[in-house]
């Protein structure tokens, strides 16, 4: 993922909530791309596609927006922006915005607290010439839930969830103020392009992410008994507050298990591209990353009603009598990232037909250390990767058009992947020496149809990955730690379809599907994996909405299935298929006073309240005892109830 311009996701773990950054209020374009990411993309991690995000430009008058929703849940949230218009004659504008939001969990105890600042200003001048500045700032205490496994979700269903009370004692750690996950973080990008000649343009983009945080949940120690530091047994006592004694004459005390990330993450990436004759853009560039990255897992004091004294783990952590800290992961990491690129834009037939070609040569270092005590203390790993990629277009009018591509992209190893990992009595989970990158080879081909009412597209697709990474949370980290299992070689043949429409009296309806075949192609862990159906990897998806606009009232309906996938390497267990449904309705507003453009909208979420799981939180090899292999359960992800939220927006 990036955000103007800029990578977007953790260095480390490559994950992301696309609310970190921006609200919806102030995104102006969301494009996918599917296979690969472009030769200039400041990626590491991008074998599966791309997905780019921009935010909307200052306007160039004065004025705002405000917004107010409310719904299931206890749910608000108060949006309001405020746009400078162009200050002076200086060609420079801006906007700021805030937004508060609350709302209770949808299912169990709980409730979350987020807040975002967004900001945005430009510099506009000559012939296309910008300079921009944007910004995006969020602090959030959300809640989390705890995963299922297949037997769970039989016998509870939604009603898995974290205790309402409080109980001291191992039974505790359920309670909801101890299983939370607080997390600011900060973007910065000054995406900027200049033009110098008619034919030679440069474009420079600098950012800037800091995220801090953690996922947390209980853990209920005892002062003498059972700890360790790495893989060495700890002998003195240690000091626990809010303790409790035993009846075995310790001492007993909840903590608060606060696995911490603390990144700090900058670079630029610079191109340049000259067009050549009639025919060729030629471009060059260089992306540079640096990274600092420190995980751990601590302890941090809970009174005694069950509140964590500090929900970021941050102050008073439980430390030994020589005062090192007591940690069950201590790790830093130094990402180094540079990667050059070159490509050319070639246009031939009058503008019909259309080439690109491209390489990325990337190279990546991660230098880290492993601070608990162990076998391991030092962690390198160093990356290179020649990325070529190839696509065409061919117009044959202005309603048909042939395309096609063949393109390469890796994934480097998530950086817990390697290292030894403590949550008990020695290596809960080993590291993994010199890991191979995923590797992947997209090809395409595919038709797409502009017509007077019809809009559609039809897609084949092929990929090749070697040393395929899945990625899984660990189990007993509630999901705060997660590393990447080597799935071997896989295969996957497909072909999507989109058919829309123009407004037909006022309706457009939409429909898109896909067929998958994803294999894997070696045994793993010996297993006969081979041949078997890749995990997470639906056989049917498909999608049908249509919307009804008169420019006065609207409404649109949507409905989205996914077909079973896989949740083993064996294929002995499942996650079923399932619908989700979606709805809104709403009336635009006429004009009254200072007020313009306003709206009232209400989205039905989940519109059936449908019950199913959403998603494979960890895969396992297997999930029965097979050839001898003991077997894992898979835990699963829950998708929310049904939910009615009524929003109000208007300009100004």
């Amino acid at each position: 993922m990036t955000w103007e311009g800029a990578p977007a996701t953790d260095i480390g773990i490559y994950t992301i909530d696309t609310s970190e950054f921006a609200s919806n209020e102030d995104l102006e374009d969301v494009s996918v791309q599917q296979g690969s990411p472009n030769s200039d993309t400041p990626t590491i991690n991008g074998s599966g596609g791309l997905v780019s995000f921009r935010d909307r430009d200052p306007s160039r008058k004065m004025g705002g927006l405000v917004a107010l929703g409310y719904g299931s849940f206890n749910y608000h949230r108060e949006f309001a922006r405020f746009d400078t218009g162009e200050i002076g004659h200086s060609g420079i504008r801006t906007y700021v915005s805030y937004a508060n939001q609350r709302d209770n969990a949808w299912r169990g105890p709980g409730h979350d607290s987020i807040w975002n600042l967004d900001w945005k200003a430009i510099k506009e001048w000559g012939a296309n010439n910008r300079i921009s500045l944007v910004g995006a700032y969020r602090h959030s205490i959300e809640n989390t839930w705890p995963s299922m496994t297949m037997t769970d979700w039989k016998t509870y269903g939604r009603s898995f969830t974290w205790d309402r009370r409080y109980a001291f004692g191992s039974e505790g750690e359920n309670y909801w103020r101890l299983n939370r996950n607080p997390y600011d973080n900060m973007l910065l990008s000054a995406p900027s392009h200049f033009t110098l000649t008619d034919r030679w343009h440069v474009d420079f983009t600098p950012y800037f992410w800091h995220g801090e945080g953690n996922n947390s949940t209980g853990a209920f120690v005892n002062n003498t008994n059972g700890n360790f530091l790495g893989n060495e047994p700890l002998t003195p006592v240690l000091t626990l507050p809010y303790a409790q004694p035993a009846s075995d004459g310790t001492e007993n005390a909840m903590t608060l298990m606060a696995y911490r990330n603390i990144q700090y993450r900058g670079g630029f990436t610079a191109k340049t591209d000259y067009r050549i004759g009639n025919h060729h853009d030629v471009y060059l560039g260089w992306w540079f990353d640096y990274s600092n990255d420190h995980d751990s897992a601590v302890l941090s004091p809970v009174n005694y009603n069950g509140t964590p004294l500090d929900i970021f783990g941050t102050t008073d952590n439980i430390k030994l009598s020589d005062g090192q800290l007591l940690a069950y992961q201590n790790i830093s990491t130094i990402t180094t990232v540079n990667a050059l690129f070159a490509g050319d834009h070639a246009t031939f037939l009058k503008g019909k037909l259309v080439m690109d070609a491209g390489i990325k040569l990337a190279m990546i270092n991660r230098n880290g250390t492993n601070e608990l005590p162990g076998p391991q203390y030092k962690v390198v790993l160093n990356d290179f990767q020649p990325l070529p990629a190839l696509s065409m277009r061919y117009q044959f009018n202005k309603r048909h058009q042939i395309f096609a591509s063949v393109s390469t992209s890796f994934r480097s190893p998530s950086t817990p992947t390697l290292y030894d990992a403590y949550y008990g009595q020695g290596i809960s989970y080993q590291g993994v020496k010199n890991p191979k990158d995923e590797y992947s080879i997209s090809e395409e081909i595919g038709y797409r149809y502009n017509g007077p009412i019809l809009v559609a597209s039809a897609t084949y697709f092929h990929y090749n990955f070697t040393n395929r990474q899945i990625q899984s949370a660990v189990t007993g980290t509630n999901g705060g730690v997660t590393v990447d299992l080597n799935a071997g070689g896989q295969n996957s043949n497909g072909v999507s379809v989109e058919l829309g429409t123009r407004p037909i009296n006022h309706f457009r309806p939409y429909l898109s599907g896909q067929y998958l075949h994803a294999t894997i192609d070696n045994n793993i862990s010996g297993l006969p994996t081979a041949g078997m159906t890749a995990v997470r990897s639906p056989r049917w998806t498909g999608a049908l909405g249509v919307d009804w606009d008169n420019g006065t009232f609207f409404w649109n309906y949507n409905i989205r299935y996914v077909s079973h996938q896989y949740s083993t390497l064996i294929n002995d267990e499942y996650m079923p298929a399932y619908y989700d449904m979606n709805a809104a309705i709403g009336a635009r507003l006429p004009s009254y006073g200072p007020l313009k453009s306003s709206t009232i909208q209400v989205n039905f979420i989940n519109l059936t309240n449908n019950h199913y799981l959403s998603g494979i939180q960890t895969v396992t090899t297997n999930a029965t005892t097979t050839h001898g292999v003991t077997g894992t359960a898979p835990d699963y992800l829950v998708a929310p109830g049904l939910a009615v939220i009524a929003t109000l927006k208007a300009g100004f």
